[in-house]
C-alpha cells in the first residue's frame, strides 16, 4: 500500500487491487470443495476475504453446470388401449406399460381439464391418478 500526501494536511491511502492467477484460484476452490472444509479457514490461511473465495466457488460451480451435458428427456413405454364401454364415444387412452400390469386406482368417469403454462390437458372417462400425476409433473417441469 502506498501513502500519498495531499498538500501536506491529510494522508490518504491508494490501495492496489491484488490480482490472482487462474491456477491459484482453482487450487483454493478445489480445497474449499473438499467435504467438511472450512471456506473461512482456507481464506484466512491464504490472507483472503472469505467472500472472494465464495465468489470464486460460485463462478466455478456455475461453469461446471454450464459445461455439463443436459440429460435427454426420458421416454416411457406407452400402450394404446381401446376403452371397453361405449367404444364409439370414448377416445383411446394412453397407458404407461408398467402401470398396465398393476391394479389401477381410477376416478369415476367424467371430464377433467387442467390448464398448465404449456397448454391444457383434457382427460375423459376413467383416469389413472398415477398417470395424471406423472403427466402434470412432466409438463410442469418444462
Amino acid at each position: 500500500m502506498k501513502r500519498l500526501q495531499d498538500d501536506g494536511s491529510s494522508a490518504r491511502r491508494v490501495v492496489k487491487r491484488r490480482r490472482y492467477d487462474a491456477a491459484f484460484k482453482r487450487h483454493l476452490v478445489e480445497l474449499s470443495l473438499v467435504p467438511r472444509a472450512s471456506v473461512a479457514r482456507i481464506a484466512l490461511d491464504h490472507r483472503l476475504n472469505a467472500n472472494i473465495l465464495f465468489k470464486w466457488r460460485r463462478q466455478h460451480l456455475r461453469e461446471l453446470a454450464q459445461a455439463a451435458p443436459k440429460p435427454a428427456a426420458g421416454l416411457l413405454p406407452v400402450t394404446v388401449v381401446e376403452s371397453q364401454g361405449a367404444a364409439a364415444e370414448a377416445p383411446t387412452q394412453l397407458v404407461n406399460a408398467s402401470a398396465a400390469r398393476r391394479p389401477r386406482a381410477a376416478t369415476p368417469a367424467g371430464v377433467i381439464e387442467i390448464d398448465l403454462p404449456l397448454g391444457r390437458v383434457r382427460l375423459t372417462g376413467a383416469v389413472d391418478l398415477g398417470a395424471v400425476r406423472a403427466v402434470i409433473e412432466a409438463l410442469s417441469a418444462r
